[in-house]
C-alpha cells in the first residue's frame, strides 16, 4: 500500500512537469493553452529519455516536432480556406495565471494515462505519453506527426517497445 502510495505521488510530480512543459510550450508558440502535441513536446524534455528514445526507434527526429506542430498548424488553416502565412506573425503569450487550462483534447490524453495498466512500482514516462498521443489518428499532434514522416501508430508502437525494454531491464 505504501508503495502505490509514493508511485502516486511520482505520478503526479511528472503530471506536474508534463503539464507545466506543455504550458511554456504552447505559450511559446503563441497558444494559451496546451494541448496534446505541446503535451508530446513536454514528455520529449522529461529526463527519463523514453519519449526522445521513442522517436528514435520509430525513425523519427524528436526535434523537429516543433515545426511538425507548425506545419500541422498550416495545414488546418488552409484546409479552412486560410492563409497560413497568418501564422508567421504568432509570438510567445504570458503564462496563464489562476487555475490551469489546457485544450480539450486533452482530457483523453489525461484519461487514457490514469487507465494506462502499469505494473506495481511502474512509473510513469514519456513513453507513456507518446503512446497515448500518437495513437490519436486526428488533431494537431496526429497532423505534426504526419509533417514529419512518422505514423502515429509507428510511434506508438514504438514507445511501447520502450516500456517493454525498461520492463525487462527491471525484472
Amino acid at each position: 500500500m505504501l508503495q502505490r502510495l509514493k508511485q502516486r505521488i511520482a505520478d503526479m510530480r511528472t503530471i506536474k512537469t508534463l503539464s507545466e512543459g506543455a504550458e511554456r510550450h504552447a505559450n511559446a508558440m503563441g497558444e494559451r493553452e496546451p494541448g496534446p502535441e505541446h503535451f508530446l513536446l513536454a514528455a520529449l524534455d522529461l529526463p527519463d529519455g523514453l519519449a526522445q528514445r521513442a522517436f528514435v526507434r520509430a525513425g523519427a527526429d524528436p526535434a523537429r516536432l516543433r515545426a511538425g506542430i507548425a506545419a500541422g498548424h498550416g495545414a488546418a488553416l488552409a484546409a479552412a480556406g486560410a492563409d497560413p502565412a497568418l501564422l508567421a506573425g504568432d509570438s510567445p503569450v504570458p503564462a496563464g495565471t489562476g487555475v490551469y487550462r489546457a485544450k480539450g483534447s486533452m482530457e483523453a490524453v489525461m484519461r487514457s494515462l490514469a487507465e494506462w495498466p502499469r505494473a506495481a512500482g511502474e512509473p510513469l514516462t514519456g513513453a507513456h505519453v507518446a503512446a497515448v498521443v500518437a495513437s490519436s489518428t486526428q488533431g494537431t499532434a496526429a497532423r505534426a506527426l504526419k509533417a514529419i514522416g512518422i505514423d502515429g501508430a509507428t510511434l506508438a508502437a514504438a514507445a511501447r517497445a520502450e516500456l517493454d525494454e525498461v520492463a525487462r531491464r527491471v525484472a
